[in-house]
């Protein structure tokens, strides 16, 4: 411990009244008597500095209670614990809750009987209303003393939403069952608690009975799958979790602040068994802000069976995002070997940029040598001078049609680009398809000349 603490703890000291041991005794014993006798001669709860600044506390008897003795030096952060009453008298309290906790009686539920008791003499819920250093409410859950807890709950006790989350925590089932039927009157704060317990549920699958006690069944949906979201986003994040998640409702739908989905995460992180369990639900069309659907994050996992899973879904695996890369140039960027053979195996391949220039400039050459071919055959059908006008139609429409047809094969292959062409392009096109025309027509006119003469 520091001396920060150290000091701290020796500026705020606890004083064990002289009446507790004679409250202690007649709480055991129901002995009405001592019981009033003590709360009559209680000192005033109220909080004293010296001059050297210490701070002396006595606060209502219900907080001794809860303690049942003084703790030791350095055992709690918030008081130095000192009594106010001779050895006699803490040699009883020591033998008296010794002899309890030999005949198998726990902490929790003696507190839990001498609270019974203790209510029938004095009002509970004014002196839980008394601030003090520590709660009780954080005291007892310290302890994990659920069944004295609960009763206070009773008697006007409320909890904050970490006070609530963590009993919901560590209780069983029963206690449960009894604190869902009162949450609404002891919780500070409904919404608070609510986020809180989304929060826990990313960790513990506990939280989904408090947050079904606490909201409708659309709303608990909605919350399932924000934890869900939490959850897979998180580096911690684990299968087994989102796969209890989705088992209580969670849909995979809601997205993050880039319109990723829990699906979608889901599938990058390879969690196969979780995306299998939303099939189903999820529309295979989901795109985020980014355009890319699941076959982009299926790739990122670099996971065999979960590209399989996401094809049989019916995702496009040729869709391209709004920056044009697509599922097979992601898996090339991502060096994803996996993924990148997946794709292979079904006939998507897609070249690099420098090929793709490469087989359009190929493509448009042969165009380009179709259209300068329309030229030549108008001068040699027009030019007197060449008199074997039949030979020199058919060589060079033959050419065209060869120059044409290579053209139109290479443009046909499935590796050829697909993006939109510029205008030049476009014009070197229409061109090499007039120049086809043309020639067309002037074979069939030279073929009629010759057969006429």
């Amino acid at each position: 411990m520091t001396n920060k603490v150290v000091n701290s703890l020796m500026e705020h000291v606890l004083i064990w009244p002289a009446q507790f041991p004679l409250l202690l005794k007649g709480l055991v014993e129901n002995n009405g008597a001592f019981i009033l006798d003590a709360l009559e001669a209680w000192p005033e709860c109220e909080t004293l500095t010296d001059q050297q600044g210490v701070r002396s506390s006595v606060l209502p008897p219900l907080m001794y209670i809860l303690w049942l003795k003084p703790l030791e030096p350095f055992e709690s952060c918030h008081y130095q614990h000192i009594d106010d009453y001779d050895e006699a008298h803490q040699t009883y309290c020591d033998d008296l809750l010794a002899h309890i906790a030999d005949a198998g009686v726990s902490k929790d539920e003696l507190i839990a009987k001498l609270l019974g008791v203790f209510a029938q003499y004095a009002d509970i819920k004014a002196q839980l209303a008394y601030h003090t250093e520590v709660s009780p409410a954080t005291l007892l859950l310290n302890k994990t003393y659920t069944r004295a807890l609960l009763l206070l709950l009773h008697h006007g006790l409320t909890l904050t939403a970490q006070e609530a989350c963590e009993l919901w925590r560590i209780a069983d089932e029963a206690i449960r069952e009894q604190l869902s039927d009162m949450l609404n009157s002891v919780l500070q704060d409904t919404v608070a608690t609510l986020q809180l317990a989304v929060e826990c549920l990313q960790n513990d699958e506990a939280y989904i009975g408090l947050l079904q006690h606490l909201c409708d069944g659309d709303e608990v949906e909605r919350l399932l799958d924000q934890a869900l979201l939490a959850h897979v986003v998180s580096k911690q994040a684990k299968q087994s979790i989102a796969l209890k998640l989705i088992e209580k409702g969670a849909s995979g739908q809601s997205k993050d602040e880039s319109g990723k989905s829990a699906m979608m995460w889901l599938v990058e992180q390879g969690f196969v068994s979780a995306a299998e369990a939303l099939k189903e639900q999820y529309c295979p069309q989901s795109l985020d802000d980014l355009g890319r659907n699941l076959m982009h994050y299926a790739v990122l996992s670099n996971s065999t069976a979960m590209l399989e899973l996401v094809e049989s879904m019916g995702v496009d695996p040729r869709l391209a995002d709004v920056t044009g890369m697509t599922p097979y140039r992601l898996a090339n960027q991502a060096q994803a070997v996996a993924a990148k053979k997946f794709l292979e195996a079904r006939g998507i391949i897609e070249l690099s940029f420098a090929a793709k220039y490469e087989k359009v400039a190929r493509v448009y050459s042969l165009y380009a040598l179709v259209a300068i071919l329309m030229p030549v055959q108008l001068n040699f059908f027009f030019n007197e001078s060449h008199g074997d006008k039949l030979s020199a139609t058919i060589m060079i429409s033959s050419l065209t049609l060869l120059f044409f047809a290579l053209a139109r094969w290479q443009k046909r292959s499935p590796l050829y680009p697909q993006d939109a062409s510029p205008w030049s392009l476009i014009g070197v096109n229409v061109l090499a398809w007039l120049s086809m025309s043309l020639q067309f027509l002037f074979s069939v006119v030279v073929l009629i000349a010759v057969m006429g003469s």
